[in-house]
């Protein structure tokens, strides 16, 4: 793409007007007319001046100013993967800007500007807000906030890193972590909601080794939190809370216990002394699978009401997504009720068609009734740069263009689909040193800013109609 290209796409020729302060709105049109927030005015709700949700018909998200709201987000905006060795001066090049002090505030321009052309309305959990929200936010957002490190895409977990929930400790740390976080936020009007880990290591499924991660490596399997909390000493609150459910489980009868275990406790109090007794699962044992989830659902239900807690005691205006949850394991299918206790939207991520989504979406639906979003999830198709991408593979850009068509068109038609958040703007090619030796993630620009213009005028005509998708009256093509 030349010069002339890029600046008529990107706008990039008005960087001397001062534009990149300016607050992001879609032009209003006769069709399609938005508020400032990216709210459709065609249909109304009470504004509160903050997003929220509503069921009217359908489940919508609702401006602050009170119009429906269906979220169609992007991910992995990272200002690193623009101004890498490999294509760092291609992007000063088409910028026109010598000084790499003028790169990030420029990029974010680029980025607004591209967001506008192609119709997406929101900033998903995975970008630099520290570039897009300076020198303040002008476009809907989701802001990260990690009470705990155990996602999935991580290679290097420590046991450590499952906390125990049901300590003091973790109530003071989710405390304080909430008011760093969310108390500067709380009167923010661009700022939807809160998510909290990258699609966490719940279940046994969820923990086991994987041969090939998102980074290509082999991974070693995790300990999870019943197994962690189970062994841990006699004084420690996770130890208590587990003695208490399998006392619970086995009706008081230790002995009971022991025929599952093979153990020889004589009372649930040795239980709670003895210190590392079971530190790998029998999978092929009935009775210690269903103890373990159970117990995982309780971790769960304790970690989601302290955060839950700890974010309203300092911001009660936004929504709460809680986790996004890993759809392509079984843990929303164990987490579900004890998660939506807490959360406004079922936030989750899943690679796959429509056909496969839809399996799942239809169980889900049927078993709570909230607003859906999925957080971050893409197809691909391999280039020369991106000869191991992630996610469901297309034989061709063509191929790619019509799942991502069908997937929109199928997804916001749901009555409780809200969301999707599209992973990610431009390809994360070989040239970038992480990815040398680990799979790539596709964007629907390559590396330098040129748009695959078969995908790019899919999900520009996508995001035109989502308003008439939604409503029901344009089907999939």
């Amino acid at each position: 793409m030349n010069r002339k290209e890029f600046l008529k796409l990107s706008g990039v020729a008005s960087l001397s007007l001062g534009l990149s302060a300016r607050p992001f709105s879609l032009p209003a049109t006769i069709e399609n007319k938005k508020d400032k927030y990216g709210g459709w005015i065609g249909k109304k709700f009470e504004a509160t001046g903050f997003f929220r949700v509503e069921k009217a018909d359908r489940w919508w998200m609702v401006s602050p100013e009170g119009n429906a709201f269906l979220s169609f987000g992007v991910n992995h905006f990272h200002a690193g993967w623009w101004k890498a060795a490999y294509n760092r001066e291609a992007w000063m090049k088409l910028m026109r800007i010598e000084d790499l002090e003028a790169f990030d505030p420029n990029l974010r321009l680029w980025f607004f500007e591209t967001c506008k052309t192609y119709g997406f309305n929101s900033i998903g959990v995975h970008s630099s807000l520290n570039v897009l929200n300076q020198p303040q936010p002008a476009m809907p957002y989701v802001q990260p906030i990690q009470f705990i490190d155990i996602s999935h895409w991580k290679n290097s977990i420590k046991d450590e890193n499952f906390l125990d929930i049901f300590s003091v400790e973790f109530e003071k740390h989710c405390d304080s972590l909430a008011q760093e976080k969310a108390l500067p936020l709380r009167n923010d009007p661009y700022l939807l909601g809160y998510a909290m880990a990258d699609c966490p290591l719940f279940t046994e499924e969820d923990c086991r080794e994987r041969t090939d991660t998102i980074y290509g490596a082999r991974r070693k399997g995790r300990i999870g939190w019943p197994k962690k909390l189970r062994n841990q000493a006699e004084d420690s609150d996770g130890k208590q809370a587990y003695v208490k459910l399998m006392k619970k489980l086995y009706e008081g009868d230790v002995q009971s216990f022991n025929n599952t275990y093979s153990t020889d406790f004589n009372s649930f109090q040795a239980l709670q002394k003895a210190v590392n007794w079971r530190l790998e699962t029998d999978l092929s044992n009935g009775f210690e699978t269903r103890d373990n989830i159970e117990f995982l659902k309780l971790c769960v239900d304790r970690y989601y009401k302290t955060a839950h807690e700890s974010i309203r005691r300092y911001d009660p205006n936004h929504l709460f997504f809680g986790d996004k949850l890993n759809g392509n394991t079984d843990t929303v299918d164990t987490v579900l009720p004890i998660t939506t206790k807490y959360t406004d939207v079922l936030f989750y991520q899943m690679y796959g068609k429509y056909e496969l989504q839809k399996t799942y979406l239809d169980s889900w639906h049927t078993k709570v009734d909230i607003p859906i979003i999925n957080g971050d999830s893409a197809f691909t198709h391999i280039r020369e740069l991106m000869p191991q991408p992630y996610g469901p593979i297309a034989n061709s850009e063509e191929q790619n263009a019509a799942w991502t068509s069908e997937f929109f068109h199928k997804a916001f038609a749901r009555p409780e689909f809200v969301g999707w958040h599209y992973c990610g703007l431009i390809d994360t090619p070989k040239g970038l040193i992480q990815k040398e030796a680990d799979r790539q993630h596709s964007g629907f620009f390559d590396g330098y800013g040129n748009p695959y213009d078969i995908l790019k005028d899919t999900i520009r005509d996508c995001s035109k109609d989502i308003y008439e998708i939604g409503l029901g009256h344009k089907a999939a093509p």
